[in-house]
């Protein structure tokens, strides 16, 4: 478990440490500078996001607060299954859901708006207009905890419960 704790303080610092890196470099009144690493790969840009992802319940603090506290306190709890050594996937996905929510967290609190500064142009083409949103690492590690927990959920959890179905039966004769 202290693996964990170790892997969320160092997802959350890498989130906020370029965050505050793009306001350092990338923030500029009235508009900010925006930054094509690779053409129509990645962009850089600075954005405050009042709002959830695409968009949704713009500037609705107090719902973020309440919603954030509830997943903190369902990914806690799923937090004391986490096993490196026998559930990988499981635990990395849970690690991710917490420096994720935490790191979008910390922004709302201290800055009321959450740092936004990356651009993927080439999602254009495979999601449309929700192609066209910046977003940040919290956001990178909240998606990849979902696509992780999914998998999982359907390839690994039923094999572990079978395995532990075959040891518990082992120890019963």
């Amino acid at each position: 478990m202290i693996i964990g704790i170790v892997f969320i303080i160092i997802a959350l610092a890498f989130d906020q440490i370029t965050k505050q890196l793009a306001y350092i470099f990338l923030y500029q009144e009235p508009t900010s500078k925006l930054v094509v690493l690779i053409p129509e790969v990645l962009e850089v840009t600075f954005a405050k996001n009042t709002a959830a992802a695409y968009g949704m319940f713009e500037g609705q603090t107090w719902l973020f607060y309440i919603v954030t506290v509830i997943a903190l306190g369902m990914f806690g709890y799923l937090y004391k299954d986490v096993n490196f050594k026998t559930k990988k996937i499981y635990s990395i996905s849970i690690v991710l859901f917490i420096a994720g929510t935490l790191g979008n967290f910390i922004d709302r609190i201290f800055l009321g708006y959450v740092i936004d500064f990356m651009r993927f142009p080439f999602l254009v083409y495979i999601v449309g207009d929700l192609g066209r949103f910046t977003n940040n690492w919290a956001d990178m590690f909240l998606s990849a905890a979902i696509v992780l927990f999914a998998i999982d959920l359907f390839f690994f959890e039923s094999k572990r419960l079978k395995k532990e179905k075959i040891e518990h039966e082992a120890h019963q004769d």
